[in-house]
């Protein structure tokens, strides 16, 4: 990386080895660099929210925060925004893990089907992770019953093929695909890239249909110089739709557009909300970091100049006046935290940062994939119920269904009853696996419960907040206090969320599911492990107060819980 003031003036072109002592956000040649960049950069190394004692505006005034009266108080999350998903809002699995499951060795096609997708990061993390040796097919089935996010993925596959056709550096091409799925704004270059390579590709489709039904399924099929194919079936309007989200509407300029997502991400009436996040991060340099993605929706490296990002990103913004997702949307959410802060960058404490240099990775090498194994994706917008009659019976290794097993959504018996037949057999293969998600049985599980279950283990809570038993009194007297409301957010991580996840188990019928439908929970998880947010460690052991940290700071529970089921013997 270069040195951050090379990006500023023609003064340097040195490369970067000297990080700012204070903040560690961004990174220099030496000290002569950083003294000339300082009057910039002190914005931020000298904000209230870089200082170690800072605390929320509600705090230091001595009131209740927002949600402690009127009709937020009658509520328990109070989501602030639109509620599209265009992003993962848990870290990215394999779905298959080959070798630990049919074997590296395995010598035949594999087929995939994602059932409720939501982005692509489960497709990216399973191509990836696919063994060297592998010389096989590769069929993904992609569906989604979110439009937006179906014509997301399908322009960041299309835009990933032909780039590589074009033969463009993959680590461009990565750099591209970062930008394209998670900044707000883009360069113009990057806009003009993608209209050029996926336009002619979109807008004859359009063009196709001309005579058929709005309603009429029309599928359309690219195949590119790898031999790989992409299958995109859509409804007739749907086509005109797909075309349209590579232009930003009429009229919506960079200015508009970055007011527009003000609006719900930097909404003066959430202020108390976003203190309440920033209270819990691990550092002050991830507080803001975090506040620095919020006011310019970019996700580049803290010290990476952000001039040329002046075109509004068409895939996000379809719509005028209207950003499509909440203030709690967050890239990290989607990612690994703990590979991503394993990341080497020499701003040691810049998360962003480190995400980006952790994608510009994770999707090289899934480019790389795509230029070297024969895979043919599919993707559907359908409503998971309508999805089975289209797909082949008793033809997919995995299935994955995301959370729609949550009783909020599908539900799991209707979910396993609608998608088992659509997996292979223990005949064709014992390791055939679908992969169920449940974010909020277990915490619906612990509001049934009592109180003081509620409450358990509040000792472990005080140990890694640091908090002695004088507090006690203090946090008794001051139930809307900072400290207080860090102490709650802290009690997913030390409940017995096993024991309450067997309530739900009980509740929701895990047993006669089993027995009606013919399948089997897993005793034991071969893909994915059960509580992967879950904290590991305990204190005192090495790193255990950082993964306490870790977790707090982000947007997870540790409640998450992945089931998979099999065919019974």
């Amino acid at each position: 990386m270069q040195c951050l003031y090379s990006n500023v003036t023609q003064h340097c072109q040195e490369a970067s080895s000297f990080t700012g002592e204070a903040c560690k956000l961004v990174s220099y040649c030496g000290p002569e660099c950083q003294k000339a960049h300082w009057p910039e950069h002190k914005k931020a190394c000298k904000s209230p929210l870089s200082k170690s004692n800072w605390h929320p505006a509600w705090d230091l005034e001595n009131r209740g925060p927002a949600w402690a009266s009127g009709q937020a108080a009658t509520n328990l999350h109070n989501p602030f925004g639109a509620n599209k998903y265009m992003w993962g809002n848990v870290p990215a699995i394999d779905v298959l893990r080959l070798g630990q499951n049919e074997g590296s060795q395995h010598a035949e096609d594999i087929a995939l089907l994602f059932a409720a997708s939501g982005d692509l990061r489960n497709v990216v993390k399973t191509i990836t992770n696919l063994p060297e040796s592998f010389e096989h097919g590769v069929q993904i089935t992609i569906n989604d019953r979110e439009f937006d996010v179906v014509a997301r993925n399908t322009i960041l596959l299309l835009f990933a093929f032909a780039s590589l056709d074009q033969e463009r550096p993959i680590t461009e091409i990565a750099e591209c695909l970062i930008h394209l799925w998670y900044s707000a704004f883009l360069p113009a270059s990057l806009v003009s890239s993608l209209r050029s390579r996926v336009g002619p590709l979109v807008s004859p489709t359009y063009n196709e249909t001309a005579y058929k039904a709005q309603e009429t399924i029309h599928k359309k099929m690219w195949k590119f110089r790898s031999g790989n194919t992409l299958l995109v079936n859509l409804q007739k309007k749907e086509w005109r739709r797909l075309e349209q989200f590579l232009h930003v509407p009429e009229g919506l300029g960079f200015e508009e557009a970055k007011k527009t997502r003000s609006a719900t991400v930097m909404a003066p009436e959430r202020t108390d909300y976003r203190d309440r996040w920033y209270y819990k991060d691990a550092t002050p340099s991830m507080r803001l970091a975090k506040h620095r993605f919020r006011e310019d929706g970019l996700l580049l490296p803290f010290g990476h100049p952000r001039s040329e990002f002046n075109s509004p990103n068409p895939t996000l913004f379809q719509t005028p006046n209207h950003w499509p997702m909440d203030d709690k949307a967050d890239p990290l959410d989607g990612w690994s935290i703990g590979g991503v802060n394993k990341m080497s960058t020499s701003a040691t404490l810049d998360m962003y940062g480190k995400l980006f240099s952790y994608l510009r990775d994770e999707f090289s090498k899934f480019l790389d994939r795509l230029s070297k194994v024969k895979i043919d994706f599919q993707l559907y917008h359908l409503d998971v119920k309508d999805l089975p009659p289209h797909l082949d019976k008793e033809a997919y290794n995995r299935i994955e269904v995301s959370n729609i097993t949550d009783r909020a959504y599908v539900g799991t018996a209707t979910t396993l009853k609608l998608l088992f037949p659509l997996l292979q057999t223990p005949q064709q293969n014992p390791h055939a696996t679908i992969i169920t998600l449940y974010l909020n049985a277990t915490f619906e599980t612990v509001r049934m419960g009592s109180v003081e279950e509620q409450d358990s283990n509040i000792e472990a809570i005080f140990d890694y907040l640091r908090l002695g038993p004088e507090m006690l009194p203090f946090l008794l007297s001051s139930p809307q206090s900072a400290v207080m409301y860090k102490v709650w957010d802290s009690r997913s991580m030390v409940l017995d969320r096993d024991k309450f996840f067997g309530r739900f188990m009980a509740l929701d019928r895990f047993d006669m599911i089993s027995t009606a439908l013919g399948v089997d929970m897993k005793k034991t998880n071969t893909i994915i492990e059960p509580w992967p947010m879950a904290l590991k460690l305990k204190l005192p052991q090495k790193g255990a107060q950082e993964e306490f940290e870790f977790l707090l700071a982000s947007n997870h529970t540790g409640w998450e819980r992945y089931v998979e089921w099999k065919w019974a013997k």
